[in-house]
């Protein structure tokens, strides 16, 4: 607001005044959260390093980790994209963190496999290879 405004006001700071459109900021509010407690079982973490062709999306892989996870797939994120020297031409090297988690029990170390042999599956038909 304009000092003088303020100073009528008898506001000796800095103020500032916001207009809100309600009926355009209420389709975005959603107010049935729901609440999910601390996870009471851990959590198992892989690291997935890929050599991936260059006309390969990060949401592809992510859509394909996704779905071949299953429900134990708690979440995925990419963390290293490289290309250079040390990659063929036409590809790039993509590494995701994966961590798996069971709501209702402590996962077994077969299940884990189980849903990596799907997820590295699916990968395949992307074009995709384990970086060795």
């Amino acid at each position: 607001m304009h000092p003088l405004v303020c100073a009528s006001y008898g506001i000796n700071a800095r103020a500032y005044l916001a207009v809100i459109d309600i009926p355009s900021v209420l389709p975005f509010a959603g107010f049935d959260h729901k609440y999910t407690g601390i996870a009471r079982f851990p959590a198992v973490t892989r690291d997935l390093s890929m050599v991936v062709p260059k006309n390969v999306l990060a949401g592809q892989i992510e859509a394909v980790l996704r779905q071949r996870g299953g429900k134990i797939l708690e979440s995925c994120e990419l963390f290293d994209i490289y290309e250079g020297s040390q990659i063929q031409a036409g590809y790039k090297s993509m590494a995701y963190s994966l961590v798996f988690r069971h709501k209702e029990k402590t996962l077994e170390e077969a299940e884990i496999t189980a849903a990596m042999k799907k997820i590295l599956n699916g990968l395949e038909g992307l074009g995709i290879e384990l970086r060795s």
